[in-house]
């Protein structure tokens, strides 16, 4: 599970009264009516910024308090008979336990930021944005959440060093922390081994932007461990150092023992044991960023987790 949505929980009914925003706005009374829109008047019709949001345009930030987008999946009671999460919880019967490997990368949210100009930004900015954003939700929580994301934290590129510090905090919030919570339920669920990884890995230059890429993303962007699995990080970043092409070799090697043994190699523990660290070497490490996760979990920051 590559960068997954941790939220999935929509029932029929208010998947129904969700759809009634773009049923609203077509005007349609009748099924024949919706099968002659054109796709522009269907395109017109979606609900792209307000609720349920399917633009998903602060996907890639942080959340505002009681902000959310809608759901595209549904949890029907048939074919999903229950939210993915309690089944694993409540142990209804008819989930499949079978090896599981959940992975993250450090800077998802660097893949399309909603800010263009964050390359830009000053310290002062970064302060502003985080305020203006958590202080939404009250108490002290921007200002632990900047104590937690210094700006000098593994930064190497000196004139980035805000942008990777905010892109850090979005992605923890939103993906990989939440995957956390995920991989933990799986462990505790699965007789079968869960693995859990973090792509941590900085290429060495930016992506060239393309259809595929919106932004010239210089770290551990999403998809940045798919790319590499299939050999096409020159594709993403126009071409590759020995470093780059070191950590696919290393994405393709663990990957492909997982899908032909069922395990991970000895050096790399089951999950909550260790979480794998994946750069141009595996390093794991127990309690990965811990103390940044608690915060958002003990904040309730799981609800506004990446949502399908």
């Amino acid at each position: 599970d590559m960068s997954g949505s941790s939220v999935c929980k929509a029932t029929m009914k208010e998947a129904e009264q969700i759809n009634l925003v773009f049923l609203n706005h077509t005007g349609c009374q009748d099924a024949q009516c919706l099968w002659n829109l054109n796709i522009s008047q269907i395109l017109q019709s979606i609900p792209w910024i307000e609720y349920p949001s399917w633009a998903s345009d602060d996907s890639f930030d942080l959340p505002q308090k009681g902000k959310f987008d809608g759901p595209m999946t549904v949890v029907d009671g048939y074919v999903v008979p229950a939210p993915p999460l309690d089944v694993w919880k409540q142990k209804i019967p008819g989930y499949s336990d079978v090896p599981y490997v959940i992975g993250t990368t450090l800077q998802e949210a660097d893949f399309a930021p909603r800010y263009t100009n964050i390359s830009k930004w000053s310290a002062e900015d970064y302060h502003w944005f985080v305020n203006s954003h958590l202080n939404t939700f009250g108490g002290h929580f921007s200002a632990q959440a900047l104590a937690l994301y210094p700006t000098s934290e593994f930064c190497s590129q000196p004139e980035r060093c805000v942008e990777k510090a905010y892109m850090t905090m979005v992605s923890d919030l939103r993906a990989s922390c939440p995957n956390n919570v995920v991989a933990r339920l799986a462990a505790e669920t699965l007789t079968s081994p869960v693995y859990r990884y973090q792509v941590t890995y900085t290429p060495s230059r930016p992506t060239e932007i393309s259809y595929l890429f919106p932004y010239n993303s210089w770290f551990a962007f999403h998809t940045l461990d798919a790319v590499a699995f299939f050999g096409t990080l020159d594709f993403a970043l126009g071409e590759t150092s020995e470093d780059d092409r070191t950590f696919q070799r290393l994405m393709r090697k663990y990957l492909l023992h997982f899908a032909k043994e069922g395990t991970m190699p000895p050096e790399w523990p089951e999950y909550p044991n260790r979480t794998a660290l994946l750069s141009t070497t595996l390093r794991v490490e127990k309690n990965y960023r811990s103390a940044q996760c608690a915060l958002w979990e003990n904040n309730d920051m799981f609800q506004y987790a990446w949502i399908s």
